[in-house]
């Protein structure tokens, strides 16, 4: 990039479950852009055959990344991006890799020796249960489930009862993959305590955000509907010695797992201030319910500040 400010690509919806989500955090990007004096084009990805035409028809100089789930959030599009030597902003391609699959992500940190909830994991594919792992001894109900590789929420349920259990693997897999695509689903123990975020920005932590739902746990609907979900900043329900602790994970789990720019680290915080990781966004929604926009507000940073910041970050790996 030369030194007159650089003509920004926002990269956004594509073909995932989480197009919608993406469309939305891609277009609050382009007017932040827009407002900060920016050439900036948002750039469907959906047609991925046309993109590196466009990218070079467009003469983009730098891609903001605001795409969610798989295709773009898994390492494809940055690979690609690095192929064009186009400086990109999020985590690089293995990094994105790693923290897109939900198991790959727990493996490395329980390697590492940091607290995550047990897991197992099934395959599903039209409609049908193909494969199971074995199910670990401290697995236990209830459970969590969970598509492997995708985020905002979609395909999740808690469940109580495993006489059904089977019924909701299916129907996490369909809410996913559509198309009955093999899809891997997760079975993850749940931690009673208090859910917790910690939004990081070109490695300095932002404030952390206490979720409390008005009703059940943190599901798609609760995370997207205005006004069903209570954010508290700072935290009221964790003490600070568990704050604390959920910022000195989350930032190691960061670096364990090699990410930079924007990205987030969910977890649970649990009764004896013990926080365990659930999982690692590496491009945070930027919609307006969404958490790295209001941890960044908490801050003292705007959206356009957010957004500076965002592209301040990008560089190929």
């Amino acid at each position: 990039m030369s030194n007159s400010k650089p003509h920004i690509g926002v990269l956004l919806g594509g073909n995932s479950s989480e197009r919608d989500v993406s469309i939305n955090s891609g277009n609050a990007l382009v007017n932040a852009y827009q407002q900060l004096g920016y050439q900036v084009t948002a750039i469907d990805t959906a047609d991925g055959r046309s993109l590196p035409a466009t990218l070079i028809d467009k003469n983009i100089d730098v891609a903001v990344i605001a795409l969610h789930g798989p295709g773009g959030e898994d390492g494809t599009m940055q690979g690609l991006l690095e192929t064009m030597k186009i400086p990109y902003t999020g985590s690089g391609v293995a990094s994105s890799a790693i923290c897109m699959d939900k198991v790959a992500t727990k493996q490395i940190l329980r390697a590492s020796g940091l607290p995550t909830p047990p897991w197992s994991e099934v395959t599903v594919e039209n409609s049908k249960i193909i494969s199971r792992h074995p199910t670990p001894d401290d697995l236990c109900q209830p459970y969590f489930i969970k598509p492997l590789n995708t985020g905002s929420s979609v395909g999740v349920s808690r469940l109580e009862n495993v006489e059904n259990i089977d019924e909701f693997l299916i129907k996490s897999a369909n809410d996913a993959a559509p198309d009955g695509a093999a899809t891997r689903i997760l079975i993850e123990n749940e931690v009673k305590g208090t859910e917790v975020t910690l939004t990081i920005l070109n490695k300095n932590s932002l404030p952390l955000i206490e979720i409390l739902p008005k009703k059940g746990f943190y599901s798609y609907d609760n995370k997207y509907t205005p006004g069903m979900t209570q954010y508290l900043i700072p935290p009221s329900k964790v003490g600070e010695d568990g704050q604390e602790q959920a910022r000195k994970l989350g930032i190691k789990a960061g670096d364990i797992l090699g990410c930079r720019g924007l990205y987030r680290v969910d977890m649970i915080v649990d009764a004896d201030a013990q926080p365990w990781i659930l999982e690692v966004n590496t491009i945070p929604g930027l919609t307006r319910t969404s958490l790295a926009p209001k941890s960044a507000a908490a801050a003292g940073l705007n959206f356009e500040d957010l957004a500076k910041e965002i592209l301040a970050g990008a560089r190929l790996e």
